[in-house]
């Protein structure tokens, strides 16, 4: 693992509040930005996030991790368009306060946008914003109508992760989505909302092996 300085930065999201993050800096010049965004219950800890934060390091991206609990009551007692405003708003400020800490001598030439679950809602409001980025959709809320578009709008490389067990899993969306765009996509046999096939721990473990690969093979398609 390269030499990393471990850190937070000051990120001010929805009304004004500061966004717990963690941020993972390499030591010499960085060329590709990074930011990880996680479900509800689904921690940047979890394997899911964990490893691609590894493989994103051990590929010499700077990245920083948003690390909000959007369990607290204040976001869950929202009505939808607000608790998606409240996304876009924290997803949008870690983009730009990350940016900002780019080493003096050179700006970050990529941006990699990784989301799992409801973190997909935060990419689905930053991809008009920034076309150019390389996006990891990890079990998409395809049943939400704001990401589905999104989705099919977006014009950068998108890799798109989902279980065929998953309740939020939609064949029908993601063959849309698909089709407007040139995305790609690993559907995982079995698979529920955390990629884990249930009663068998170690077709799990070939389920995370499956979705790394998928993502390492992705980002090399994608000369990240």
């Amino acid at each position: 693992m390269p030499d990393l300085k471990i850190t937070s930065l000051p990120i001010n999201g929805y009304g004004g509040k500061s966004v717990p993050n963690r941020f993972f800096r390499q030591e010499g010049t960085a060329n590709t930005l990074a930011v990880l965004f996680s479900g509800l219950n689904y921690s940047c800890d979890m394997p899911l996030l964990f490893y691609p934060l590894k493989l994103l390091l051990r590929r010499g991206a700077e990245v920083l991790q948003v690390r909000a609990d959007y369990t607290v009551t204040a976001y869950r007692s929202l009505p939808p368009g607000e608790r998606d405003a409240w996304l876009a708003a924290d997803a949008q400020a870690a983009v730009q306060a990350a940016r900002q800490t780019a080493h003096s001598q050179a700006a970050y030439e990529r941006l990699v946008l990784v989301g799992k679950s409801i973190g997909t809602i935060a990419l689905a409001s930053l991809v008009s914003l920034e076309p150019q980025a390389v996006t990891i959709w990890l079990t998409p809320l395809l049943r939400n109508p704001l990401v589905t578009a999104a989705a099919e709008q977006n014009r950068g490389a998108a890799l798109f992760v989902a279980g065929t067990a998953d309740d939020l899993y939609d064949a029908a969306a993601l063959k849309r989505i698909q089709a407007a765009t040139q995305s790609e996509a690993e559907l995982i046999e079995g698979g529920d909302h955390s990629l884990e096939i249930e009663g068998d721990f170690f077709a799990s473990l070939r389920a995370l092996e499956q979705v790394m690969r998928a993502v390492a093979g992705f980002l090399d398609r994608n000369g990240v």
